[in-house]
């Protein structure tokens, strides 16, 4: 079965067109950062099943931690842009692991706090040379100048999408 003419030259726009848009794409900051980041998340997740931890549930720990060892489920929720109902999953299973407890909200009997447990505490220093060996080994392309570039332009970056999100934020 033979190609048509016209089909043919549909073919051919249509990969003209794709190579014009594929060479956008390919650098596009905010798509390179998309890769770069889903590259980095894979690298981790990788990195934290080997010990036995989830992405998830650490980030949960890590964020009571840097926010005073208490958090709603809600702000924990908006955070760490997971759903409810994953963040309620994953603080049934800290809470079983004895990593942090629920307890009623000052002044609102109606919330709950999630707070981090001594456990909970221990677990995520345990975990700081596991994941800053991760860290290395992930920009040990990088030298120490563009690293320090990195840390800021992320910073500033995460702040400022933050910012433009507000019903996020």
């Amino acid at each position: 079965m033979s190609v048509k003419r016209e089909d043919q030259m549909a073919i051919k726009d249509l990969a003209e067109e794709i190579d014009q848009i594929s060479e956008i794409v390919k650098f596009d900051s905010l798509i390179l950062l998309m890769y770069a980041a889903e590259a980095a998340n894979r690298f981790l997740e990788s990195q934290l099943k080997k010990h036995g931890q989830d992405q998830t549930r650490l980030n949960i720990l890590y964020l009571l931690i840097s926010n005073g060892g208490q958090m709603t489920p809600t702000n924990i929720s908006k955070r760490v842009y997971r759903s409810k109902h994953a963040i309620t999953r994953a603080i049934d299973i800290l809470e079983k692991g004895d990593l942090v407890k629920r307890g009623p909200t000052d002044g609102d009997r109606r919330s709950i706090t999630i707070t981090i447990t001594r456990e909970g505490i221990e677990l995520v220093k345990n975990s700081l040379p596991d994941m800053q060996q991760a860290s290395s080994v992930a920009t040990s392309c990088l030298t120490g100048n563009q690293i320090d570039d990195l840390r800021e332009i992320s910073k500033k970056l995460r702040k400022w999408l933050w910012a433009s999100m507000p019903e996020l934020s």
